[in-house]
């Protein structure tokens, strides 16, 4: 955790959010265990007060949302305190009775479980992708919806599937709406703009979400601390160009709309 702390300094960050991924009921190579959660609580607090005159430090979590299996109204994170707390969907379905589906890992375990679960109609498993996002969005008790569309990541590889089209688009807008009704801050994640050119949401959407008047925030979702802001300004650019002028970020403990521009939040 130092290490992210030293590279947002040497960036000229000067606000920066802890967000690991939240512990679920089973086992993953990639989510906090329970037993992790003191040790990193401790981190946090010892990293905050060392470089309290460099960096303002926030505490969160990612939390999973999978249906009837794993959200914030979990009884770990019951009596615990967070600064934020995302809420996104990697897991859609169980594939046997201790494994889901992730539409977040390797394509080829993408296009394996899409096979199993709904038989390749990839159409069928988008709609229920954002069926279950409707469903994590109406039970709240987060922040920030995390990376909104992430499963046209691989959603992309299938002719069945145009970004473009219609039944996609009115899927995107109806669950864009549910977040405005719901008055959550989106994300805007670059983790994938050095690479593939694109956020989460993708940028064919800023302008609806701006038209929505919906808060957003700009995340790296960075696992290594080189890329703590990693495609900030071309996203910041994109962002300006389809008529955003502020994003939300924590100010004296309460989200506040703060105005930016192609280098960055101004206040």
């Amino acid at each position: 955790m130092e290490e992210f702390v030293k590279f947002a300094i040497a960036k000229g960050v000067r606000k920066y959010g802890f967000s690991s991924h939240a512990p679920l009921p089973f086992l993953t190579k990639w989510t906090m265990l329970e037993d992790d959660f003191e040790d990193y609580q401790l981190e946090f607090q010892r990293l905050k007060q060392k470089y309290q005159t460099n960096i303002q430090l926030y505490f969160g979590l990612e939390v999973d949302y999978i249906d009837n299996c794993s959200s914030v109204r979990n009884d770990f994170f019951l009596n615990k305190k967070f600064d934020y707390l995302i809420g996104s969907i990697h897991y859609l379905d169980k594939l046997t009775e201790n494994t889901y589906w992730t539409i977040d890992g390797e394509f080829k375990e993408f296009d394996k479980g899409l096979n199993e679960l709904y038989d390749g109609d990839i159409r069928l498993a988008v709609k229920h992708f954002y069926e279950v996002s409707s469903k994590m969005i109406k039970e709240g008790g987060f922040n920030i919806v995390g990376h909104f569309d992430k499963i046209s990541l691989h959603a992309a590889h299938y002719n069945d599937f145009n970004p473009s089209s219609s039944w996609y688009n009115n899927l995107v807008g109806d669950t864009l709406q549910l977040v405005k009704e719901k008055r959550f801050i989106l994300e805007i994640n670059t983790k994938s703009m050095t690479e593939k050119g694109i956020t989460y949401p993708h940028q064919q959407f800023y302008p609806l979400i701006n038209e929505l008047q919906i808060p957003i925030v700009v995340n790296s979702d960075c696992h290594y601390p080189t890329n703590i802001i990693e495609g900030f300004e071309v996203t910041y650019k994109a962002l300006k160009a389809a008529g955003f002028k502020t994003m939300h970020q924590l100010v004296a403990g309460a989200w506040k709309s703060v105005e930016f521009n192609e280098k960055g939040i101004l206040a």
